[in-house]
Formats: C-alpha cells, structure tokens, sequence
C-alpha cells in the first residue's frame, strides 16, 4: 500500500516536471533522485513515461534544438555541449546537428547576429568592435571557420557583405 502511493506520487512529481518544459530521461532521473525516490521506482516511472511517449530524448532534443534557434542562436559547439549536459546519448545528438545543418545555415544565422551586434559596437575603434564581435560569435558556440568568414565580410568595403 505504502509502496503504491509511493509511486503515484514520484509519477505526478514526473508529470510536474514535465508539464513545466520537455525534459530528457536523463533530467527526470536526476530530479526524481533529488526527490529522493529510490532506482526501481524511478526505473519504473521512465519505463512507463517512454512506453507513453511522454520522454523520447530524440523528440526532446529536436524540440530544444528549435527552441534554442528560435529565441537565442546558438553554434553546433554550444548546442552539443547543452545536449550533452542533459544526458541526450552521442547518437542523438549527431542525428539533431545533421538535422540543424539542413534547417539552418550556420553561417547565416551568425552574420545575421553578427551585423545586428556591429550595428551597437560601431562607435568603438573598429579593431576593438571586430574582436569584441569575434569574442561573442566564439562565445555562442560558432565555428572558428564561420566567425573568420563574418568578420572578413564585415571588414570588406562592398554594400553586400555576404
């Protein structure tokens, strides 16, 4: 008896959680932990959520990866390090990368930042305005190849910089 009201009640602390934002298993693992549960019962609820469909890492990772390139930009770089943080295993990851490689090109999203950023840099010397600019397109986890390219755009006198 004690053992079943156990398990609603770690079941509606998951479902909590999940009402709040997609979460990973891994993220539910790890809260339902920090609740206190202990692993069966938590095994029992994962089991039970994935059967469900209510966690599926690659749906939760795709979801992320939308979220992310909708409200703050960001680099492979940064964004694989962010799935990995919430335990979304390699394979998944490299299938959501392959997928924001076909959605969004990388280098357009950067210089579209990256010219919005100069636009608030351009009273300072332009050197200074350049690394500040390089600083934050490495800081949002762009490649070092993409971050070269902006800037020698930015740097060329011609209307089209791209």
């Amino acid at each position: 008896m004690e053992s079943d009201k156990l398990k609603i009640r770690a079941k509606n602390n998951a479902y909590m959680l999940l009402r709040q934002r997609p979460r990973s298993e891994f993220e539910i693992r790890r809260r339902l932990e920090l609740k206190g549960y202990d692993g069966p019962v938590i095994d029992g609820i994962v089991e039970g959520l994935k059967r469900t469909g209510d966690i599926d890492d690659a749906k939760f990772a795709k979801l992320w990866m939308e979220s992310r390139m909708h409200s703050s930009p960001v680099g492979d770089v940064v964004l694989r390090h962010e799935l990995k943080e919430k335990g979304v295993k390699d394979s998944i990851i490299e299938a959501t990368m392959a997928d924001k490689a076909g959605s969004y090109d990388e280098y357009e999203v950067a210089f579209s930042m990256a010219v919005e950023r100069f636009e608030r840099l351009k009273k300072l010397d332009r050197r200074k305005a350049l690394k500040r600019l390089y600083d934050f397109l490495m800081r949002r986890g762009f490649k070092y190849d993409t971050v070269r390219r902006i800037n020698e755009a930015l740097t060329k006198p011609t209307t089209d910089n791209r």
